[in-house]
Parts: C-alpha cells; sequence; structure tokens
C-alpha cells in the first residue's frame, strides 16, 4: 500500500477510535464553540498572524536563526520553531481570549495526551504492517521517537496550536459546518499544483477527492473534541513516518 493510502487508514483509523473512546471515557464533555464579539475583525488578526509566520519561517530558510552544537542544537531548533510561530500563539494572548480558542483543554490533559499517545501507537502498528518495506514495529518506535525528532515534536505542536486558533476564528465568522468544508477543500487543493507539474491522471483527481474526504473526517472529529491533546501524538507520529520510509527506502 502506498504511503499516502496508509496515513488515510491510519488517520481515520484513530479518528475512530477516538468516537469509540468519547462515547466510553468523560474526557471530552461538549462545550459550545467559542463566540466573538467581531468574528471577521479576529480572522483578519488570525490571517495577519499568518503572514508573520511566513515571513518568519522565510528569515529560518535563509539560515537566520538559533544554531547550537551536539545536543544543544535541538534545543535551539526547538526555539525558533516558537519564535517562527510566534504570531500566531500570541494571538489569543493579546486578544485576552480562552484557551478554548485554541481548542486547549487544561481538564484531564495528561490523561487525554496519553490516550494520543495511545492512538498514536495504534497508527504506528498500522504503518509498520501496511506499508510496502517499512521497517517492524519496534524499529518504526525507535526511529520515530528518537530524542533528536525532538524539536519536530514541538514544530507539530506549535503547528496544531495554530491551525486550532486560525480555525476557531474561521468557524467564528463562517460557522463550523462551512469552516471544516473549506479548510478541507483548501488542504486537499494544496497538492493540484504538484498533480499539474507531473501531467495529472484520474488517479491524482481520486487522490484529491481522497485528501478532502480525510480532512473533513479529522477536522470534524477535532473540532468536536475541542481539544488538541489526543491529535498532536497522533499527528507528529504520523508525520515522522515519510523519514522512516526514506531511511528504509
Amino acid at each position: 500500500m502506498s504511503h499516502s493510502w496508509v496515513l488515510v487508514v491510519a488517520y481515520a483509523s484513530a479518528c475512530t477510535l477516538w468516537w469509540v473512546l468519547k462515547s466510553i471515557v468523560p474526557l471530552w464533555p461538549y462545550t459550545p464553540p467559542v463566540r466573538f464579539a467581531h468574528p471577521w475583525r479576529e480572522l483578519l488578526i488570525a490571517l495577519a498572524a499568518v503572514i508573520g509566520v511566513l515571513m518568519l519561517g522565510q528569515l529560518w530558510q535563509h539560515g537566520i536563526r538559533l544554531k547550537a552544537e551536539g545536543w544543544m542544537d535541538v534545543v535551539a531548533e526547538s526555539l525558533n520553531q516558537i519564535l517562527i510561530f510566534a504570531p500566531m500563539i500570541l494571538v489569543p494572548i493579546v486578544r485576552r481570549q480562552p484557551l478554548a480558542s485554541a481548542w486547549v483543554r487544561l481538564d484531564h490533559l495528561i490523561l487525554r495526551v496519553a490516550v494520543g499517545v495511545g492512538l498514536a501507537l495504534a497508527t504506528l502498528l498500522i504503518y509498520s504492517t501496511l506499508e510496502q518495506g517499512a521497517p517492524s514495529f519496534v524499529e518504526t518506535l525507535r526511529s520515530v521517537y528518537t530524542p533528536t525528532r525532538s524539536h519536530l515534536a514541538v514544530q507539530v505542536l506549535l503547528e496544531d496550536l495554530a491551525i486550532a486558533i486560525l480555525f476557531v476564528r474561521l468557524a467564528g465568522a463562517i460557522g463550523p459546518r462551512k469552516a471544516v468544508l473549506g479548510v478541507a477543500a483548501l488542504f486537499a487543493a494544496a497538492h493540484i499544483p504538484s498533480v499539474i507539474a507531473h501531467g495529472g491522471n484520474f488517479s491524482d483527481l481520486a487522490g484529491l477527492v481522497r485528501d478532502f474526504g480525510l480532512g473533513v473526517l479529522v477536522l470534524s472529529t477535532v473540532q468536536r473534541s475541542a481539544d488538541i491533546a489526543w491529535l498532536w501524538p497522533v499527528h507528529y507520529s504520523l508525520d515522522m513516518t515519510q523519514f522512516v520510509s526514506a531511511q528504509s527506502g
């Protein structure tokens, strides 16, 4: 099975398991959507923060960043990621908005992260079982969770926070259902340049539909949970499989 389809199966499995767990353990009680007095203003502020993140990312790309030697380089790179995403993370702080506007819930936090770790392990088992040429489950765990990738875990956490902050404000402006469909469509559309560059065919078109459907499933699930604590370990673990596949190839 191709890596793209393995990710689809893995993410879909994680979401399905989350819905099952939600009905069994009371870790995600329903919380009403965050309301803003001026939702379009808040959305524009968040979009301005996105531009700030992109600009700081360009500085990093051009070598303007913190650097260190040895194991301290992981610390330096983690700080770099915090600086890059600072404009987005500061939005709810500067605007004095609740943690819920970034899908952060402090109740039972450790338990919800633990659930995320369990789901992440399940997705890695799916990856090591289904993907052709993937290493064993144990080797996959060693590669994904090596301390040298700690800065990437920080990056993924900040990405999830940034997506949550932007999504909540978009949902406040146009409604959660339209926000889910719109963001899922954007994620799928992001692959269109690659499809065009490779000539495009029916399977590529099917891939865009697949990505859209997966985006709707994941976004709907996370939006219902209003919580990135469980998503973060899953997102990080599956992101790292791209490096595992490259190494095993």
